[in-house]
């Protein structure tokens, strides 16, 4: 066997040790990455959107005919809370919305205060920051909803406009010696009750309104139909929703055929 000289070894030592370290580097390096890489990324409370929908209609109601881009935005944090604000601009601009509410939910149900506001975008002022009673275009809503478990796919929806623009004459002073007329007006707390049970891909639903306002002439059917779903995946990360509704308002004899995309 042959002996190794004492500056031979030396080196073998220095070569053996640096090889250790690089390893020792590589390993610390894998087992890093690999930390981070099982640390869960945090979903943020924000959640932006837009909806496209061929024409706006709403409850039954034909809101605009152009086709309508509908932003929104919600904050929702996890103790179900959730703030946010939704619009509806026509393609043609002849109508523009926004509103703004407040709800929270739990095991199922829902309470909500929703601030609609439209606009018409031709005039200089709008008064949004006005609020006074029977001079407001605000018209605020409280809404009370229950959407059951996966096993009984029923959401059951109830609501009420209590304040704004949601107006009807009460009644009217004439006044013969100045050839004058004044019209007074009261809250007509427009109410909308609501059923509709999912199936996996399609979705039946029928809205009614109890009493003379804003969705019809007295108490009647006003909103029911179908609405069919399905996501268009663009890539492996990325997909749209795709939404057909028949909706039909028997009070008012009226049908329409809307398209939806969410983006």
């Amino acid at each position: 066997m042959k002996s190794t000289s004492s500056g031979e070894s030396n080196k073998l030592t220095q070569t053996m040790r640096k090889h250790l370290i690089s390893l020792m580097i590589l390993l610390s390096g894998g087992f890093s990455l690999s930390a981070q890489d099982t640390v869960p990324e945090k979903t943020s409370p924000f959640n932006p959107g837009c909806d496209l929908v061929s024409r706006y209609v709403w409850r039954g109601q034909l809101l605009d005919r152009s086709p309508n881009i509908q932003p929104w935005v919600e904050y929702a944090p996890a103790f179900g809370l959730r703030i946010g604000a939704l619009g509806s601009y026509s393609f043609s601009g002849d109508y523009a919305e926004v509103d703004l509410y407040l709800g929270y939910g739990y095991q199922g149900f829902s309470l909500m205060l929703t601030d609609y506001f439209v606009m018409d975008e031709s005039l200089e002022n709008n008064r949004f920051f006005d609020y006074r009673k029977g001079i407001t275009g605000h018209l605020l809503e409280g809404t009370l909803s229950w959407e059951g478990p996966e096993k009984v796919p029923l959401k059951l929806t109830a609501a009420t406009m209590f304040y704004g623009a949601d107006m009807k004459v009460d009644h009217v002073v004439i006044d013969t010696s100045l050839n004058d007329t004044t019209a007074y007006y009261v809250n007509q707390y427009s109410t909308y009750f609501e059923a509709a049970w999912s199936f996996r891909h399609f979705s039946v639903f029928a809205g009614i309104t109890p009493a003379a306002g804003f969705y019809g002439n007295g108490f009647g059917l006003v909103n029911l139909g179908i609405s069919a779903d399905r996501d268009i995946r663009l890539g492996k990360n990325y997909s749209i929703g795709l939404r057909a509704s028949l909706i039909t308002n028997p009070q008012r004899q009226n049908i329409y055929l809307v398209l939806g995309i969410t983006l």
